[in-house]
This record gives C-alpha cells, structure tokens and sequence, in this order.
C-alpha cells in the first residue's frame, strides 16, 4: 500500500503572517485523517518558472483519508477563510506514493 500526498501551491505574495489562524489551526484538521505536515517552505526553483511562491505536502495513509480531511467541515470553514485572505483559491493536488 503506498502513502497518498496532498500537495499545496501558492503563487500569490501573501506573508505567512496574514495567515496566523489558518496555519494555527490547520494541524488540528489533519491528525484525525493519518495525516502530517511534510514540508512547507518556498520553493527554491532548479528549473522551470519558479512562480510557485509556498509550496506544503501532507502525507496521508489513504486516498480515502485524504480525501475525507479535504471534504470535512472542519477544514472546509478554514479554506473559506483562506480563500478570502489569498483573494481565491491555492492549487492543491492529490497525488499517490510509490507501493513500498
């Protein structure tokens, strides 16, 4: 069974302070789901555009759990939120580990 990441992209200029609530609050959503912060941080481009400004992967142990973290009502008040200090929405793809 392979691990499943959901990856974040940002290409606005927001400082991560204008975010506090949502990145103090968001943890909270993820563990009920398996789910943990593996990396957020800008990105330090080795090819292409390099517009991407934050980039953040959580693991989950399942499709099934990501998805279910996403689609919550927990998290779904807080991409609301985000969605209204970025002006729109972030680009967040889910994409599959490799089996081990």
């Amino acid at each position: 069974m392979s691990q499943h990441y959901a990856v974040f992209t940002r290409t606005d200029r927001t400082p991560d302070t204008d975010l506090g609530h949502y990145l103090a609050n968001v943890g909270a959503t993820i563990a009920p789901y398996g789910g943990r912060l593996l990396a957020f941080d800008a990105p330090r481009p080795l090819e292409g555009s390099g517009e991407i400004t934050k980039t953040a992967i959580l693991e989950f142990p399942s499709e099934e759990d990501a998805r279910g973290w996403y689609g919550s009502p927990a998290y779904q008040e807080l991409v609301a939120w985000r969605t209204e200090v970025l002006g729109g929405p972030v680009d967040v793809n889910l994409v599959s580990g490799i089996p081990a």
